[in-house]
């Protein structure tokens, strides 16, 4: 009785677990399907394009209950329909966005995105003057989700709405035929001329002034490569921003395809505006790189700052947010050149063509005998075409990240060895030996010297290089790190890849080389969550986890052999940033506890950095020979 209960329980934990993986499998495909239909104009003009786009999201909300993604599922519904309106200004799209809203405010109510779905229901009653029903749906989210991110939002429409004066709300969501009353314009609105019409709302009448409690744009940085382009956006605080947009060229404004996204609840901060040429009533950085023209920023509204990217020619696009230093935050958008088609096999050299061979004087055929058929004469037996030669792979790219560097020392020993001066030691080490396995490959350090690199610039350097990748040709990025804990007695080598985790001790090693607190990462876990199910559909990044445990066994078994007491401290995972966003299967290595007195003793010394070096190339080459080590074990 009790194994077949056993058996029974078994098999419904197993099936549980099959439906979660289904359901992330289906919204990963249908993510990466929704971002290759919006960027194809020829595709998002028609509506029953848009209809099954929103069916595929709302089946997975419905039918998967139970899945982390349901209620991004029912949102990404709602939204959808929202710019199935921008196209058809049919009112039954808006209803089916209101349906979707509500179901998921009904079916998920402790959801992080029901207050979201309110504001969303609200704006669009809005939009259509349908006032008290969007007062509805704005007090609703302000009385059950007071502490969530559009509270703020609702309560000022709140007070706009019950001030009994016209809300003087900008929107598309206006019916056809309904003059919709624009938001008056203000010295800064170039911007929002440029894009044409206004998605953001607003303030009451006479507000201008922007609260003391926005966050701030900092500062805008790039990086930038033939196919690659990572622009980061550095605010004081974490703040949430629209999906960005991708809108094409419009000739009769003269206006080129761009990325635009909308940060609300945010201003420009005086250093910002003193670092950038103020043009055309917005602040401008050019790029110019062949992937972008340039970088804007401008406050669209008093509390609303828009970002526009003005494109020149890309393929695709990723964002992604993650904590910086002191409180800060980061918003990254990745842009990639398409990679040109690959040329098609074919022989390597031209063949001669033939020669004419010889025939001999042909014999008298013998007289046929009465009764008896002539045998034919036998065919000439064709000459073989030789195949073509098969082409040699090409070598693998691989880049290799010294840890810290510069102004950050990284760890520091007893002996006051610096963490940042073993890893680039290693690092350099690591490149000799790579060298001697595959003289042809191109071997790349984020630093060769001693200076400081933020972690997204490293991250960059990587993408940069994968974006040039050949499609069959393998690329890795290894960053080299060593350890440190408070007990002087801790050891061991391990080897991280990138992803979410509750270990109390990878997240604390991860928030020490994020340069952030443990508290903070704790609470970036549902970030680092999107960004971890966006890069899973990239079937490179999902390589790490047999690269990690190449590298792993193979640095353990090499140092084993000459040294005593190693101890293995196994493959984890963790979300380190400097592997956040990387396309390329990424490992980091944590090489020995530079704490330890006899661990830092070694590290230091060259004889065992060499080792730890040639284990870590045996592990990277019997990966890379290996087609069926490169699958997730």
């Amino acid at each position: 009785m009790w194994k077949r209960l056993n058996l029974v329980m078994g098999l419904m934990f197993a099936l549980l677990l099959s439906a979660g993986d289904v359901c992330l499998e289906s919204w990963q495909a249908a993510d990466a399907e929704y971002q290759k239909f919006l960027a194809d104009k020829s595709k998002t003009k028609y509506h029953s394009n848009w209809e099954k786009m929103a069916w595929k999201f709302e089946r997975i909300g419905l039918n998967y209950p139970d899945c982390s993604k349901a209620d991004d599922a029912l949102l990404r519904t709602g939204k959808i329909w929202m710019q199935c309106y921008q196209v058809s200004r049919a009112r039954a799209d808006l209803d089916e966005a209101l349906s979707a809203f509500g179901e998921l405010v009904k079916r998920f109510p402790q959801s992080s995105l029901a207050d979201d779905a309110l504001l969303a229901r609200g704006e669009i009653y809005l939009g259509r003057g349908e006032k008290d029903s969007a007062k509805m749906e704005f007090e609703k989210l302000a009385a059950q989700y007071p502490s969530g991110d559009c509270a703020p939002a609702a309560v000022k429409y709140l007070n706009q709405l019950g001030a009994g004066e016209d809300s003087g709300f900008s929107s598309e969501l206006s019916p056809k035929g309904t003059a919709a009353q624009k938001a008056p314009l203000r010295p800064n609105d170039a911007i929002a001329l440029m894009l044409g019409k206004s998605e953001t709302v607003s303030t009451a009448a006479g507000g201008t002034t922007v609260s003391s409690a926005a966050a701030e744009l900092l500062q805008i940085r790039y990086w930038s490569a033939p196919s690659y382009t990572r622009v980061v956006l550095d605010l004081n605080r974490k703040i949430a921003f629209t999906l960005p947009r991708l809108l094409q060229p419009d000739p009769s404004l003269g206006t080129p395809a761009r990325i635009y996204f909308d940060l609300p609840g945010a201003k420009l901060s005086p250093d910002f505006r003193s670092q950038f040429e103020y043009k055309d009533n917005c602040y401008e950085l050019p790029i110019g790189d062949g992937l972008l023209r340039r970088a804007r920023a401008g406050q669209y509204q008093p509390e609303v700052v828009r970002v526009v990217l003005d494109l020149q020619s890309i393929g695709d696009f990723q964002t992604l947010s993650l904590p910086g230093e002191n409180g800060t935050w980061r918003i990254v958008l990745d842009t990639f050149g398409a990679k040109p088609a690959q040329p098609v096999p074919g022989p390597q050299t031209p063949q001669p063509s033939p020669q004419p061979v010889p025939v001999p004087s042909p014999t008298p055929s013998p007289t046929p005998q009465p009764g008896l058929t002539p045998m034919p004469a036998p065919k000439p037996t064709p000459t073989p075409t030789p195949a073509p030669a098969p082409q040699k792979p090409k070598p693998p790219v691989i880049i290799i990240d010294p840890g810290h560097g510069g102004k950050d020392p990284g760890a520091i020993g007893k002996k006051k060895y610096k963490e940042k001066d073993l890893a680039l030691d290693i690092a350099k080490y690591l490149e000799a030996e790579l060298r001697k396995k595959y003289p042809d490959s191109k071997i790349y350090l984020t630093r060769r010297d001693d200076r400081f690199i933020p972690l997204e610039e490293r991250t960059a350097k990587a993408n940069a290089i994968e974006a040039d990748l050949a499609d069959e040709q393998n690329g890795v990025f290894i960053s080299i790190h060593c350890n440190a804990s408070p007990d002087r007695n801790a050891y061991g080598i391990e080897t991280y890849y990138l992803d979410n985790t509750t270990d109390r001790a990878a997240l604390k090693l991860a928030a020490q080389e994020n340069f952030v607190s443990e508290e903070v990462m704790e609470q970036a876990g549902a970030d680092i969550n999107r960004i971890l199910a966006d890069l899973t559909t990239n079937s490179k990044v999902s390589q790490s986890i047999p690269l990690a445990e190449s590298i792993q066994k193979n640095l353990v078994g090499q140092l084993d052999d000459t040294y005593s007491s190693i101890k293995n401290l196994g493959v984890k995972k963790a979300p380190f940033w400097v592997l956040t966003g990387a396309r390329l299967p990424c490992v980091l290595i944590e090489t020995g506890f530079i704490s330890n007195s006899v661990e830092e003793k070694r590290l230091a010394s060259s004889s065992y950095q060499k080792a730890v070096a040639k284990g870590i190339a045996e592990g990277v080459d019997k990966w890379l020979k290996n087609p069926k080590a490169r699958l997730i074990p």
